[in-house]
């Protein structure tokens, strides 16, 4: 029926029932004038065979023409009165509808029916209207309740995904997604968030059916330090999604992963070198004095002292790898409290015949400071470490000072105590200061180039500095020589 039509049209364009369903067209309100004009011709429609039996008896002349025409006319206007209520009615019934359809397309309030008394069959209609009209209501709100969930479960997920056409057009995006390309995402296209040639051609073979999934490595084209590394899985989806999507694009972030693989190789590749030197020079000598210098005194104690400071080498870099370890090992939190001042006087002392060495001296400038929460041994390790390549990097006959001072934390705003190491010695240049704390790096100057060193002393300073909750800074410059700050939070006993 007409009005039922226009009902079901009306919101059968929101609704994807198959590949195959048809879009029906909404039914424009009919003018009144057009109304008029068709209960005419119904009436006149009804009355035709009335009017086709009074023609024939008056051609027959069973009845005269005047008495034909009253008659018809007195039978038409019957017919009229008995038509019209049924007319009002489905007026009614009709004008219900479309305002039911009105207030659901724009939000506004339900209609309520007003007219007026009705047949058992129009009854039955409005009965069906209204039932429709709440199964409607009750499968779209189950509808919006499912879409928001799935949303919010798109949107919390970590890692980027997109939701892809068959023409490779971006048709949604969670959170993560927008995060990383913006929130523009879906007005983009797929070749400007990608636009690597090889990844697009992995796309298109899934979305024309070429193959169900693919994997690629990606690398975001972005020239900041926050260029990342992306594992990119393209998956067809098992069914079509409301959106018209076919296919999902995730982006899983691997750059810490990648950068780890290439430290462990890193690693291994400088551990093995930095062992090889020593190992070779010792067994060299033992293989010389084996053979050609068995009995040669002179030689002995020429390469003795060699031999013994490349095995002392080698000590020291294993004593470092093993340190490493250990402080990579502790899971717990430093529980005790540990007085900086006290800590540093006592470690001074015994750098005294090394500092003498190198015509040097070491000027203590820190005052009391409130304990912070730590592991004496491994804080031991952060100063002995930092004095020493201040000692080894610093110039003779120059000064190497220690200073103390209170600071905030620059994210939480809480206290913390900084302790500087100054010496007046080689700079560091700006381009290398990022890297002095990578493991086995060396500052790559031509004075720097020959000094003996395993290059893990920094390393190991900034593992236990980031252990124990701190911040370590690295200033480099002509005016005030180089200066290593590391921070700890203050114990919460002396706020």
């Amino acid at each position: 029926m007409t009005f039922v039509r226009t009902f079901i049209e009306y919101k059968g364009r929101k609704i994807v029932q198959a590949k195959s369903a048809t879009k029906l067209k909404e039914l424009p309100a009919i003018p009144k004038r057009q109304t008029l004009n068709r209960f005419t011709e119904r009436v006149l429609m009804i009355n035709l065979p009335t009017a086709s039996c009074l023609l024939l008896l008056v051609m027959i002349g069973e009845l005269v023409p005047l008495t034909a025409v009253i008659t018809f006319a007195t039978i038409v206007m019957v017919s009229i009165l008995i038509i019209i209520p049924f007319m009002e009615q489905l007026q009614s019934v009709t004008d219900y509808s479309r305002s039911l359809a009105k207030s659901i397309d724009e939000g506004g309030e339900l209609p309520v029916f007003s007219g007026g008394k009705l047949g058992e069959e129009y009854s039955e209609i409005i009965g069906a209207l209204n039932k429709l009209h709440n199964v409607w209501n009750t499968k779209t709100e189950a509808a919006e309740q499912g879409y928001l969930s799935d949303s919010a479960i798109l949107d919390i997920l970590p890692d980027p995904l997109l939701l892809l056409g068959s023409k490779e057009e971006v048709l949604g995006a969670n959170l993560a997604a927008r995060n990383l390309f913006g929130e523009n995402v879906r007005a983009r296209t797929l070749k400007k968030i990608i636009g690597d040639e090889g990844t697009l051609d992995l796309i298109a073979n899934v979305l024309r059916n070429k193959s169900e999934k693919e994997e690629a490595e990606y690398q975001t084209t972005d020239t900041s330090k926050n260029k990342k590394i992306l594992l990119l899985k393209i998956q067809k989806l098992p069914a079509l999604a409301h959106s018209g999507a076919i296919a999902a694009l995730i982006f899983h972030d691997v750059t810490e992963a990648r950068n780890l693989e290439q430290m462990q190789a890193d690693f291994v590749a400088n551990a093995s070198h930095e062992l090889r030197t020593p190992l070779s020079v010792i067994s060299g000598f033992i293989e010389t004095l084996e053979t050609a210098a068995k009995n040669d005194e002179a030689a002995r104690e020429k390469f003795l002292p060699i031999m013994s400071e490349q095995a002392l080498r080698m000590s020291k870099l294993i004593e470092s790898l093993l340190s490493l370890s250990r402080i990579q090992m502790q899971s717990s939190a430093p529980v005790d409290e540990v007085n900086l001042k006290e800590l540093i006087a006592g470690l001074s002392f015994g750098l005294e015949g090394k500092l003498k060495e190198n015509r040097m001296t070491l000027k203590n400038m820190i005052r009391q400071t409130p304990p912070i929460m730590g592991v004496a041994g491994e804080l031991t390790q952060v100063f002995q470490n930092l004095i020493d390549n201040a000692i080894k990097y610093g110039k003779a006959d120059s000064e190497i000072i220690l200073s103390s001072k209170k600071v905030l934390h620059p994210e939480t705003g809480k206290d913390m105590i900084a302790i500087s190491v100054n010496n007046q010695g080689d700079i560091i240049p700006p381009d290398q200061i990022p890297r002095v704390c990578e493991r086995f790096y060396r500052i790559d100057t031509e004075k720097t180039r020959n000094r003996i060193g395993s290059g893990l002393g920094l390393a190991i300073v900034k593992m236990i500095v980031d252990r124990h909750g701190g911040l370590i800074d690295i200033e480099s410059n002509d005016t005030a020589g180089t200066t290593f700050t590391v921070s700890f939070p203050v114990a919460s006993s002396s706020l």
